[in-house]
């Protein structure tokens, strides 16, 4: 992600958020996202809360609770590699497919267009000539 959009809802910039820095092979904390220019506009305890739902356990079982914990023992600046849920990724992966048939509808409308003005100017071209 390279630009900051907060239109988007919360659990998405995350999603996005984490995906990205799993792509790039990078380890985050709840600290350093919150630091992130990103996520900029989302505190500790939204990010915390949101990779709680969203997230599988980076280490051991329990992690996930443990390194989202946003109290005062600093355990939510514990650098791991996190990993969405299954049922996240396929929903984020339902929202780019969806975004995408949005997008191939609009090409679609401007072809059909084109394709109607094309026709207009063939049958115009054969009754001049």
């Amino acid at each position: 992600m390279t630009s900051t959009d907060k239109s988007k809802p919360d659990v998405l910039r995350v999603t996005e958020y984490i995906l990205e820095q799993g792509k790039l092979d990078k380890k985050f904390s709840v600290q350093s996202a919150s630091k992130s220019t990103e996520l900029n506009g989302l505190g500790r305890h939204q990010i915390a809360r949101t990779m709680q739902d969203i997230c599988l356990d980076p280490e051991d079982e329990g992690s996930l609770m443990r390194y989202t914990a946003v109290d005062n023992s600093d355990m939510d600046n514990n650098f791991c590699h996190w990993q969405l849920n299954a049922n996240t990724y396929f929903s984020y992966l339902s929202y780019q497919s969806i975004k995408q048939s949005e997008k191939a509808n609009q090409i679609a409308v401007k072809a059909f267009y084109v394709a109607i003005f094309s026709a207009c100017i063939a049958f115009a071209s054969t009754l001049v000539s």
